[in-house]
């Protein structure tokens, strides 16, 4: 019994909500304030003088929106004027027209829906005007400017003060990718034109920019693949057959090496398999005599003649050209470590190192778009 008392709850009771007592207690505090900022200043500009405050009770539920949810396109400052004005309007109209209250009260809303509708100024609690003038017999249209927008207008400054000193952007934007490069940029398109297709087929108002929403699916996919590849290490990526040289290594050697069996660099290590630096074609280019009227091959054959002073006797050993110190890896570190190595540090080959410091294995861009790739199939 018990089973199926808990098991009824749950699915009548919503979820708990997630967010914080510091987020509810700023919300409240908000809301109380900025009813009382409209409270007090439509008491000073009340027509008749007396205590009694002009306030419409619409902006109660307005509050809610502009301090609870401070990021939904209902809470926006368009919305909440537009929507509140043209609502009041609405009801005006229909309240000087049509006498029967039984058809008076559904146009009246029906007809404030359709026109935020299409002046694209939802506001949920500007419905409740274009129920409350009929109820009240308003036909003065006055009452549009005073209290509807003074208590509107009102509202939505507070809201902007109390939101920004409190660390809620309001009006709400939407956070853009920092990266502005063409690829991302494209990237953004094609997810702008998938939401909207999926909202089209979806054709219900959901009370969330397409912005947000956009940001929302891109932190739950990055959670999802950070989940489903933190177990992934380097280990399970690199290449095991590495070609490597070492300090006095010829540099033909090394040059023959990187020509013939098609690599971009080698890990130059000691006797312990210790990894002391990488020598790649850059290398090469960089150390060799430039000569504009000598081809490529005759200026590197000419540079593998000539004695390179270095760090120590051999001459035109490894060695003296290659670059260090060089970027490594642990064999036991996560393979998602090797993004900001690749995309921000403009690396192309990271050295796999063992517990020991050996070398163990080489990881290039190549495998490691492999291994994203295969996970993504695989999904």
């Amino acid at each position: 019994m018990r089973q199926l008392l808990n098991k009824f709850l749950a699915g009548f009771l919503p979820e708990a909500s997630s967010v914080s007592w510091s987020e509810r207690f700023r919300s409240v505090l908000g809301v109380a304030l900025g009813l009382l900022a409209i409270i007090g200043l439509s008491m000073l500009l009340s027509y008749d003088g007396k205590a009694s405050p002009w306030i419409v009770a619409s902006m109660g539920a307005s509050a809610f929106l502009l301090f609870v949810l401070p990021s939904s396109p209902m809470a926006q400052p368009w919305a909440v004027i537009g929507g509140s004005c043209i609502s009041a309007l609405v009801g005006l109209a229909c309240t000087n027209v049509i006498h029967s209250l039984a058809f008076l009260i559904p146009l009246s809303v029906g007809l404030a829906i359709l026109a935020m509708f299409a002046l694209r100024c939802l506001h949920a609690p500007a419905a409740a005007l274009a129920l409350l003038i009929p109820l009240s017999g308003l036909t003065d249209f006055e009452f549009v400017l005073f209290p509807v927008l003074g208590n509107a207008v009102l509202l939505v400054v507070c809201a902007m003060a109390y939101n920004s000193l409190t660390g809620k952007s309001y009006p709400h934007r939407p956070k853009v990718l920092l990266d502005a490069s063409p690829l991302a940029q494209r990237d953004r398109k094609i997810e702008d034109e998938e939401i909207n297709a999926v909202l089209a087929r979806y054709d219900q108002v959901l009370d969330i920019s397409k912005g947000d929403l956009a940001n929302l699916i891109s932190q739950v996919e990055h959670g999802a693949y950070q989940k489903k590849l933190q177990s992934m290490q380097c280990k399970n990526i690199m290449s095991t057959e590495v070609l490597y040289v070492e300090m006095d290594s010829p540099l033909d050697q090394a040059w023959n090496l990187l020509r013939n069996r098609h690599v971009k660099a080698l890990p130059v290590i000691d006797g312990a398999r210790r990894v002391l630096g990488i020598i790649t074609l850059e290398d090469f280019i960089k150390s060799a005599a430039v000569d504009f009227h000598q081809s490529f091959g005759q200026r590197i054959r000419g540079f593998m003649r000539t004695a390179v002073p270095g760090l120590n006797s051999l001459p035109n050993a490894v060695g003296q050209v290659m670059s260090k110190p060089v970027r490594v890896i642990s064999e036991d570190r996560n393979m998602l470590d090797l993004a900001e190595i690749f995309c921000g540090d403009g690396h192309h080959h990271i050295p796999v190192i063992n517990a020991d410091k050996q070398l163990v294995g080489m990881i290039t861009q190549s495998d490691f778009v492999k291994a994203i790739d295969q996970s993504i199939a695989i999904r």
